[in-house]
């Protein structure tokens, strides 16, 4: 009788380690299902730009807008912060491009500055980074976003502008190209390139 009560308690301390590592298991499961797999694919939307904080120009001479072609299509947006709660979030920079262009030419358009694809003046708009980061504990998403901006007589001007929004990283990302294209034209040189004759 007493030998069963010995085999009894050694399985009984047995079985605790037994729960205890698979709570374990459990939680370092659970945080690898919700941190490590949660993976997002972004479509940026276009915002407007805010005419009241760009220069008004004038010009009857025609210029194109440049930016690259054919892309990365899964471009990683860093986050140098917690990864929660995406461990990665992917955007097609063929979208940031497109969104750019388009927004940069309307501007051109409304204010009368003729477009033409074989023109030798040009603006040529480069992403250099796109990242995002949560603000105001987790509440906003914050992105940042590093471009180039070229005209065709050499001059070259690096800038980083960012944008927030509390529903998600894509509106963010997205607001950035907005935020990008009215820095571009509160350039003085961009606007005295494009006014020139």
């Amino acid at each position: 009788m007493g030998d069963d009560k010995i085999i009894v308690n050694v399985f009984h301390l047995q079985g605790d380690k037994m729960k205890t590592h698979l709570r374990y298991f459990a939680i370092i499961t659970i945080y690898i299902l919700l941190i490590g797999c949660n993976t997002i694919h972004i479509k940026p939307e276009k915002f407007d730009i805010d005419p009241q904080l760009l220069k008004s120009l004038r010009s009857n001479v025609p210029i194109q807008v440049l930016v690259p072609k054919n892309v990365e299509t899964e471009y990683s947006i860093e986050n140098p912060g917690i990864q929660i709660p995406y461990s990665a979030v992917y955007v097609d920079l063929n979208d940031l491009y497109n969104n750019a262009k388009e927004l940069i030419e309307d501007f051109l358009v409304k204010h009368k500055v003729p477009l033409s694809s074989d023109s030798k003046k040009y603006l040529k708009f480069t992403i250099n980074k796109v990242r995002y980061e949560r603000w105001a504990a987790g509440w906003l998403f914050g992105s940042y976003l590093e471009f180039d901006i070229e005209t065709g007589d050499g001059y070259k001007s690096h800038y980083m502008v960012q944008d927030q929004s509390a529903l998600d990283v894509s509106r963010a990302v997205g607001g950035t190209i907005s935020r990008a294209v009215e820095k571009i034209f509160q350039d003085e040189k961009i606007i005295a390139y494009i006014e020139a004759q």
